[in-house]
């Protein structure tokens, strides 16, 4: 009984070794570059309102800022935001 319950106790810890090593050159295999943010957009992001409302069109601030550094929106897109949030972006978009 003993010989039998370290049988399995010792499978089933070299299966999860196994799955956990396995599982981690999968996680550095298909790593997504999502999370690489430039500065740019982060001192877009830190220049908007916050408030993640999606007035701009955008499913919120980060979204917009990531938008903004593309080229794909204005500088101005912002409603909340109004003149002021404008030209601080644009200072930062270098126009």
């Amino acid at each position: 009984m003993l010989k039998e319950l370290l049988t399995a106790g010792l499978t089933l810890s070299a299966i999860g070794f196994i799955f956990g090593i396995l599982l981690g050159f999968a996680s550095k295999v298909f790593m997504s570059n999502e999370n690489n943010v430039s500065e740019q957009q982060l001192a877009i992001r830190a220049a908007l309102p916050g408030v993640n409302c999606g007035a701009c069109g955008y499913q919120g601030c980060d979204a917009f800022a990531k938008a903004v550094c593309e080229g794909v929106a204005q500088v101005d897109g912002c409603p909340v935001g109004r003149t002021a949030t404008a030209k601080k972006i644009a200072e930062i978009m270098g126009q």
